[in-house]
């Protein structure tokens, strides 16, 4: 079975262990897995925050705050928790954005898509974290970022390209 989405969640009581979190269904009883362990739970929102969560047969009214994109405050029967929750593509730009890089960027598309607009043209100087072009994916659209100081060697793409997984766009020394 293959997941519908897939996060990853990091609670600020626990900041060295991480939860994989799959949807795997999304109707009115979600078949959700956190670290491979499948749960049905059934799911109402019951106002802003308010939200009704019955896992196991058990009720839990838990009230759920977004701080802002990744954060929210979570409580629930008196326990308070700080989760911060990111999908694949942004733990996947976090990790590459931790680690150093140097030499030749070669940067390929993570996920099918189309090419929305392209910052750079061969030649171009761009420091780390500049945007160099936008690849919609889902209906979402992502800004694809150098992840080091450099020059624009080679710029492979178009507006309205299609990409599919791992096609080269742009080349960065």
């Amino acid at each position: 079975m293959k997941a519908l989405a897939t996060y990853y969640a990091t609670i600020n009581d626990l900041p060295d262990t991480e939860f994989k979190v799959e949807i795997f269904e999304d109707g009115p009883i979600k078949k959700v897995a956190v670290n491979g362990t499948m749960y049905e739970v059934d799911y109402n929102v019951g106002g802003d925050t308010i939200h009704s969560i019955i896992m196991n047969n058990d009720s839990h009214g838990v009230q759920i705050t977004a701080l802002d994109r990744t954060n929210y405050e979570v409580k629930n029967k008196g326990d308070y928790f700080l989760v911060n929750v990111v999908d694949e593509l942004r733990k996947m730009r976090l990790a590459r954005s931790k680690s150093a890089v140097i030499g030749r960027q070669v940067i390929t598309a993570q996920m099918p898509g189309v090419i929305l607009k392209v910052y750079v043209k061969p030649g171009d100087t761009v420091e780390a974290g500049a945007p160099l072009c936008v690849l919609v994916a889902m209906k979402m659209e992502n800004e694809i970022r150098s992840s080091m100081a450099g020059t624009v060697k080679e710029v492979y793409i178009k507006e309205n390209d299609k990409m599919s997984v791992g096609d080269k766009m742009l080349v960065v020394e």
